[in-house]
């Protein structure tokens, strides 16, 4: 299901990329043809750009919280929560291979004291 969601982050930003160059060689076009002046097209084209950036920072937002969503709804752990986890076990299997640390060691089965 991530994988999936990934694929649509892509598929957007490709499909906003390629309206953005469809429509920068619109206007070059249109200069070529003298039905607008260069700034004029410069000025569009940098419209179009500040927008489809917009939109793409957007759709990137929108998928990774659909994508935290759905792994919260299905119980997935992220990557920062395992490796948090991962830093608390390799903290605690130092402190329990360290000698003669013994304070907040559990004893082993069968050294119960009575």
């Amino acid at each position: 299901m991530v994988d999936a969601l990934r694929k649509v982050l892509m598929a957007g930003l490709g499909t906003i990329d390629l309206t953005e160059e469809k429509a920068k060689a619109l206007f070059n076009d249109l200069v070529a043809r003298g039905e607008m002046s260069e700034s004029d097209a410069r000025e569009l084209i940098a419209g179009w750009s500040k927008r489809a950036s917009e939109q793409r920072g957007r759709l990137q937002q929108d998928v990774e919280s659909a994508v935290n969503r759905a792994m919260a709804a299905m119980g997935l752990a992220r990557r920062t929560d395992v490796e948090t986890l991962n830093a608390r076990v390799a903290e605690l299997e130092r402190k329990l291979a360290a000698p003669g640390e013994t304070s907040g060691q559990p004893s082993a089965p069968g050294d119960a004291t009575k």
